[in-house]
């Protein structure tokens, strides 16, 4: 095997592998995965995998955000610790000179440029695994210094499943370097913390005076002999702590894992915005995403520069607030919302398949809670849900306006798995924990029916996340109606709701009294989807009713794709008005019509998703509702 060795001193050499057996794994191709690489990305995935390598003694996961700028001196004493002018410096101009190394050469300009600051920031977490293992094993060492796209997590509820999130790191570096310093939770007695590596990640490129084509991943590293020839090996003990106090890159002696990004950059972005800017910027992504873990106090978050030190608050960041109030009242027997401000709340039932190797699941719940807004909220996210689950991470806001009308907006929260409840999970939490981790996708930013659902779960498992959203819409509706004498709700949503803190059906209403009968179906013509249906009131006293028609593209693997768009229906009845919003259809109906049929249409399907089988069914809403005469004065 060919390898390319550069000297920088008797301990420390850049090293790139030309292929071999002992050579990085690659999982996946990252590019293939859209993930948004702004800094709000950045801050999220960071703190991700930060917060999933928690010990388990009851304490916090510390991360500290500490951006360094380097002038003069400073600079080139960094510069000369990492090895620019011995080997990193001649590797980059090699690939700066190629016809996708743009980036690379404003680096070069940047470093070699003595008035220009070079800025570094270090990502520094406490109370976390540290790097453990070694090169030739699964470990979170080798996923993170070694792999593309392996993860090594902690169990089955860390936030993520694809090893992704680490990629982030060397995006955000202009020079395509990351260094590592970390004290390991446990070790072996012959290694000594702290341990230091560094990795960088270049396209394959090769150096003028050697025809050799090296693969772009490098390390500043030991280099030792192994059945497998040369492979990279860190730096320990004294050692390691020299060369990373040269790289500004010490850190306290506490469990954890420093991550020096070198030459911090937005890729986003045309130009280089100023630390106190981005500093405001990471304690609001933090708050934005991990709200939960930090109200819990299972994470704590700072943010320093060189001028002050910053610290991620949730009551600091207003549009949040609202999330905070409902999850911290998720628990209150209230189920309607009266006034703005209150909280009210109910419980989801989720039934799960079976997983792959036949392994019974326990049913459960999650919990919703919704709080009406007030004219002196932060409308930032309003009308959204914010999803989460053990790992206190925002999966995402789920926008749900179309459920709010009139005044009756709102702030609501799914809490799920092992974040549902206070004290110790259920066994159900923790399985329903799992289940949503492995819907995660890459990205970790929904839950869907992803591969990893498929390999870890029996058939059900996008019907078990379908009943979860669905029973969600029609819970927010009965949460944020009126709630008084004229609330009606049909027999499909009072069939979900569990009592909370049981698992009988609620008797607000007998399911003998079902509200609406409804018949739909829709199917594809080679250019179109065509629909049909028919609703029934089936009360003989009420003041009127509306209908909401959507139309959802499902694909042959179970996936959700967008709304497909409603293009014209057509009512039978008289005294029925009919409006589009988005392609959606509302009909609002006379107290006279007591029964109506439609048929409608979606415009011609000009993508060829449908045709190409990207999108193999879809699913028609019909969501009905009741007038009163209340509803109808306010």
């Amino acid at each position: 095997m060919e390898q390319g060795q550069i000297q920088i001193n008797e301990a420390a050499e850049w090293f790139f592998f030309s292929g071999g057996p002992g050579a990085p794994r690659y999982g996946d191709d990252p590019t293939k995965h859209a993930v948004d690489h702004d800094a709000e990305a950045f801050v999220r995935e960071v703190l991700q995998n930060a917060n999933d390598q928690g010990l388990p003694n009851g304490n916090p996961v510390e991360v500290t955000f500490r951006f360094i700028t380097l002038t003069g001196d400073e600079k080139i004493e960094f510069l000369q610790a990492l090895g620019w002018s011995d080997g990193l410096g001649k590797r980059m101009r090699a690939v700066a000179n190629t016809h996708n190394g743009h980036r690379y050469e404003r680096v070069v300009k940047r470093v070699d440029d003595p008035d220009a600051e070079l800025r570094l920031l270090l990502v520094e977490d406490r109370n976390t695994t540290g790097l453990t293992g070694s090169w030739d094993e699964d470990s979170n060492y080798a996923a993170l210094v070694r792999d593309e796209l392996y993860s090594s997590k902690q169990d089955d509820t860390a936030g993520g499943s694809y090893g992704l999130g680490k990629s982030v790191l060397w995006t955000f570096s202009g020079a395509s370097t990351v260094v590592f310093n970390s004290h390991l939770a446990q070790s072996d007695d012959e290694d000594v913390s702290p341990r230091l590596i560094a990795r960088s990640k270049f396209p394959t490129h090769q150096l003028p005076e050697d025809d050799t084509t090296y693969q772009g991943a490098g390390w500043l590293c030991q280099t030792v002999e192994t059945d497998n020839g040369p492979q990279p090996e860190s730096f320990w003990g004294e050692d390691a702590s020299r060369l990373a106090e040269q790289l500004h890159a010490g850190r306290p002696s506490i469990s954890g894992t420093s991550a020096m990004v070198v030459e911090f950059q937005d890729p986003t972005r045309d130009e280089r915005p100023n630390v106190k800017d981005l500093a405001q910027e990471f304690v609001e992504a933090s708050v934005k995403y991990f709200w939960p873990a930090i109200y819990r106090d299972n994470l704590k978050i700072t943010v320093e520069t060189p001028e002050e030190t910053l610290s991620a608050n949730v009551e600091d960041v207003p549009a949040i607030r609202p999330f905070v109030e409902a999850y911290d009242k998720r628990n209150t027997d209230a189920q309607t919302l009266i006034d703005p401000g209150d909280v009210a709340g109910l419980d989801i039932p989720v039934t799960l398949p079976p997983r792959a190797d036949g392994t019974e699941t326990t049913d459960g719940s999650v919990r919703l809670a919704a709080r009406l807004a007030s004219p002196a909220d932060d409308d930032t996210y309003l009308n959204n849900v914010a999803l989460f689950r053990g790992a206190g991470m925002v999966v995402k806001y789920y926008d749900q306006r179309r459920v709010a009308y009139g005044d009756r907006n709102f702030f609501s929260v799914l809490a799920t798995g092992e974040a549902r409840s206070e004290g110790p999970p259920s066994e159900s939490d923790q399985e329903i924990d799992r289940f949503l981790r492995f819907a995660e996708p890459p990205e970790h930013d929904e839950w869907e029916s992803t591969e990893n659902l498929r390999e870890q779960y029996q058939r059900g498992f996008r019907m078990a996340l379908d009943d979860m959203f669905g029973t969600l819409r029609d819970a927010l509706r009965h949460l944020i109606s009126k709630g008084s004498n004229g609330d009606v709700l049909s027999d499909n949503i009072l069939n979900r709701f569990p009592i909370h803190g049981s698992g009988n059906p609620r008797s607000m209403m007998s399911p003998a009294d079902p509200v609406f009968e409804i018949d739909s179906s829709s199917r594809f013509d080679g250019e179109t989807w065509e629909i049909s249906g028919r609703i029934k009131v089936l009360l003989e006293e009420f003041d009127g009713w509306s209908a909401d028609i959507s139309l959802t593209g499902v694909g042959e693997d179970g996936s959700r794709y967008d709304d497909i768009p409603i293009e014209r229906v057509e009512v039978e009845q008289p005294d029925v008005t009919v409006s589009y919003d988005d392609g959606n259809v509302h009909l609002v109906v006379d107290a006279e019509v007591d029964e109506l049929s439609f048929s409608g249409r979606s415009p011609p399907d000009r993508s060829g998703a449908m045709v190409h089988g990207d999108v193999g069914a879809t699913q028609l809403e019909i969501l009905a509702e009741l007038q009163t005469s209340e509803e109808d004065q306010a």
